[in-house]
């Protein structure tokens, strides 16, 4: 009996996870426009210091156990086929949608297809911050308040203004997590504009002028946007629109299966699981919904295992620089060596290699 057809639809953490843990027992091809994986939690760190780059941007071709990978992109996806940009029409029995979010150009790429543009881009931008005279920050969550932080550090003086709409920084988080945030920022420099808006996103990273709530303008060298991300569903909007929620998130069941469609799931960050969007939540979820499709492929009435956001543990590590950083665990908040430790020092790229398998 031929393996089932199994079609993966991105390649960030949970495509590849997908992927590695399904094609030992399914024919797997997954699709997506770009030859690369990066480690996008490093990425903050990746625009000031190239050696951490070069470990965070990952070909695919090191990544073993992948199964066929086509660079295209998917224009049109319906319950039994996908057509692509190259103009193949790939029909499968089951299909994971890992396609992630849009966001930034500095902190996920529009442009490179491989791993020698993405790190040319990544050093590109590394050169306009280190030339930049002041550089503004949008976004006063995780991204931006880590940012911020890496520059400041990589070049102690450097003037920085971050913008936040909210009265507090990581305001999705307990008040201490922001307090602390504030008070690190604003002991290496930085400026903090909060509770203002930018009225309209400017093109590009500038130099540009920022027209803020109030009317208040502000002079930019260099416009870094740390906020804003999106899941990538618009593939969706013709066959699949009844699985598409009103924030273009795709709707899941608690085992992860698109609502309606029990051959398909969803997972990361374009699913509407109701937790906060993080790269090892995503690799979670993939290795779940590889165990059940395989309990799928088995045959049978399998009961399959129900993702519990959070993974049940409601955690965030932010890095302040490499030598701080500010751990969430629920309503408990700590900062200094413990966090750093943990998250700053490194980023945790060895570890994601490791998981990743990387050759």
């Amino acid at each position: 009996m031929a393996p089932p057809k199994v079609l993966v639809i991105g390649g960030g953490f949970a495509g590849v996870i997908f992927a590695q843990n399904t094609s030992a027992f399914a024919d797997v091809t997954l699709v997506d426009p770009k030859a690369f994986l990066e480690i996008t939690w490093a990425t903050v760190r990746s625009v000031v210091n190239t050696a951490v780059a070069a470990k965070a941007v990952i070909q695919y071709e090191d990544l073993p156990k992948m199964g066929r990978v086509v660079n295209a992109t998917v224009t049109r996806l319906t319950p039994k086929e996908a057509h692509l940009s190259n103009g193949e029409v790939l029909a499968f029995d089951y299909c994971a949608i890992c396609t992630g979010s849009s966001y930034s150009d500095a902190f996920k790429s529009n442009v490179s297809l491989n791993r020698d543009q993405r790190l040319l881009e990544l050093k590109s931008i590394g050169e306009e911050i280190k030339a930049a005279k002041n550089i503004v920050v949008i976004g006063g969550g995780p991204a931006g308040v880590e940012v911020a932080a890496e520059i400041v550090e990589a070049y102690a003086g450097k003037a920085v203004t971050l913008v936040h709409p909210r009265a507090a920084l990581l305001s999705t988080l307990p008040p201490k997590a922001g307090a602390q945030a504030k008070k690190w920022l604003e002991a290496h420099g930085v400026k903090l504009l909060l509770n203002t808006t930018v009225e309209s996103k400017p093109e590009g990273r500038g130099p540009a002028t920022l027209t803020l709530s109030g009317g208040v303008q502000l002079a930019a060298d260099l416009v870094l946007w740390c906020a804003g991300a999106k899941p990538i569903t618009g593939f969706m909007n013709e066959d699949m629109a009844a699985t598409v929620n009103d924030k273009a998130a795709i709707k899941v069941l608690p085992t992860l299966q698109v609502t309606g469609q029990p051959h398909m799931f969803a997972l990361g960050d374009c699913n509407d699981v109701p937790e906060t969007k993080k790269g090892y939540l995503a690799m979670e979820q993939a290795k779940l919904a590889a165990k059940s499709l395989k309990a799928l492929v088995a045959g049978g009435s399998p009961k399959l295992g129900a993702w519990k956001p959070e993974m049940g543990m409601e955690m965030m590590l932010i890095s302040m620089g490499s030598k701080d950083g500010i751990c969430q665990m629920k309503t408990n908040v700590c900062s200094g060596c413990l966090p750093a430790g943990i998250k700053s020092k490194g980023l945790f790229v060895d570890k994601t290699r490791g998981d990743l398998r990387v050759k």
